[in-house]
């Protein structure tokens, strides 16, 4: 019996739980870090906010297409 990766065989499941907790995250992180309504994000020393948010968008990228290239197997 194989033990199966969450990231290399993700179910329909998987991918709800992980792109809820995504976006949550990437929307708390913001939130906690710049003052959203007051400023703007987009400034220099908010750099390492955005490279999270792609790191983490990379990630559930990977995941939906690892979906869909299993789904078609």
């Amino acid at each position: 019996m194989t033990k199966k990766n969450i990231l290399q065989n993700p179910t329909k499941t998987n991918l709800i739980v992980f792109t809820l907790l995504w976006m949550v995250s990437v929307i708390l992180i913001t939130l906690s870090v710049t003052d959203l309504f007051t400023e703007s994000v987009f400034q220099k020393r908010y750099i390492p906010v955005f490279i999270i948010g792609l790191a983490s968008s990379r990630m559930v990228a990977k995941l939906y297409y690892n979906y869909f290239k299993n789904k078609k197997n």
